[in-house]
């Protein structure tokens, strides 16, 4: 995971612009202040022109959430909503993708409230296609048992009360449960290990206190501190979802196969 950043991208068939930019599918790496007349249009939501940048998040927990909202507020089908993992390795051979912090450009143009674009970052032109890992419907999604009824405008604080529930009633591994089980909705093409792990990170605040003591903020302000043993307990319920439980499940073993040949 070190020698590697995964994104996430929702879009849909009414989106400007799917994994290439509305303006162009490609042109020249933009000049810095190119990029930041580009930010400026696409911070504005009433901005109508096309741009030359494709958003993405670290946070699956945003990117499910704006999928839920293309359905439900926007009215789209869930067909044809889609979500995409993208990697970008950390040393890259070649010509290296142009790819950049929105905060930091929220910075320089002095926009009112830079934090609100901690998660996002946006490419130049286009998400490379030997960058994207897996891609999914919301409709498959949902037909694997990620819930509909899960939507709501604090997604986040919903699933941070589940989190806490697990927790507070079964322990840590519980909670490894939870998050490997929403992960494998996903199915075995996509980063399994890094939903579970940042679903979490996207849900719980973490600080950590002293080195082997950590602060964990659930919903409604519920806290507690651990230590690390908490985080091994928490992995081994990710794991015994993700490997031990669901080799056993043969839909999974098909999935995993297929995936393999390259038949998904």
């Amino acid at each position: 995971m070190a020698n590697r950043k995964i994104y996430t991208r929702v879009y849909s068939k009414g989106s400007a612009g799917q994994l290439a930019s509305a303006k162009a599918p490609k042109g020249d790496p933009l000049s810095r202040t190119a990029l930041c007349n580009e930010f400026r249009k696409h911070a504005n939501r009433d901005n109508r022109e096309p741009i030359a940048l494709v958003s993405v998040s670290d946070r699956i927990v945003d990117t499910v959430k704006r999928a839920f909202e293309k359905h439900y507020k926007d009215g789209e089908s869930l067909a044809d909503i889609w979500i995409t993992f993208i990697e970008v390795p950390a040393i890259i051979h070649g010509t290296p993708a142009r790819i950049h912090a929105t905060r930091s450009l929220a910075e320089e143009r002095e926009l009112p409230e830079p934090n609100v674009f901690y998660h996002e970052f946006v490419f130049e032109w286009a998400i490379p296609e030997t960058y994207v890992l897996h891609t999914v419907s919301l409709q498959t999604l949902m037909n694997r048992g990620l819930q509909g009824e899960q939507f709501c405008p604090e997604l986040r604080c919903r699933i941070a009360s589940d989190l806490q529930y697990a927790r507070r009633g079964y322990g840590p591994w519980e909670v490894g449960v939870y998050l490997a089980c929403f992960a494998r909705n996903f199915r075995a093409r996509a980063p399994l290990d890094w939903i579970s792990h940042q679903l979490f990170y996207d849900c719980v605040w973490t600080k950590t206190v002293d080195d082997d003591v950590v602060r964990l903020k659930y919903a409604d302000e519920y806290s507690e501190t651990i230590d690390f043993d908490f985080f091994c307990e928490l992995d081994h319920g990710i794991e015994a979802v993700l490997y031990d439980w669901w080799l056993a499940d043969i839909d999974f073993f098909l999935d995993y196969e297929n995936s393999r040949s390259g038949k998904m």
